[in-house]
């Protein structure tokens, strides 16, 4: 059984970038909920899928849909997951594949207009997202990794009632 933990689209501190039922409402707030998904992805330090993952959810309503990134939480996912832990701004990898998002979706909306040709290889948004996992603050990555040990050791500790390493 997983418990099902509903997280917004963004950072909690981040605000929407257009207003609901705006005329590209839809694409940007998706581009910003697939950024947040590969963030906690990074935050949770890559958990294993039956354990704790992250999950993008469409919700349609009467203006398009909106969508929300949940958390599907094991048993032994819960030292994993803390709430106190997701961050509540983008960081520089969330920061780039907004950036590069945005950019792939103004592209491709250039191409149906056919104000650009779908072979133009030199415009930002062609071919596949590059990883931009390598723009990550080491610090903040060893952060993000120390709080998950720490949680599970925590854990640990809670159940076997003493002390292990």
């Amino acid at each position: 059984m997983m418990r099902e933990v509903s997280l917004g689209a963004r950072p909690r501190d981040e605000r929407e970038m257009i207003a609901p039922g705006a005329e590209h409402y839809q694409a940007i707030t998706m581009i910003d909920a697939f950024a947040f998904k590969r963030m906690l992805d990074r935050v949770f330090w890559y958990p294993e899928p039956e354990v704790l993952c992250f999950e993008v959810r469409a919700m349609p309503t009467h203006t398009g849909s909106v969508y929300d990134v949940v958390a599907l939480i094991s048993e032994s996912g819960e030292p994993w997951f803390a709430a106190d832990a997701i961050p509540e701004r983008w960081d520089y990898v969330a920061f780039s594949e907004i950036g590069w998002g945005l950019a792939k979706w103004q592209r491709e909306r250039l191409i149906g207009e056919g104000r650009v040709s779908a072979d133009e290889p030199s415009m930002v948004g062609a071919g596949v997202m590059p990883d931009f996992s390598a723009l990550q603050d080491p610090t903040e990555k060893a952060r993000y990794r120390e709080a998950v040990i720490k949680r599970v050791r925590m854990h640990r500790l809670a159940q076997k009632g003493g002390d292990t390493c």
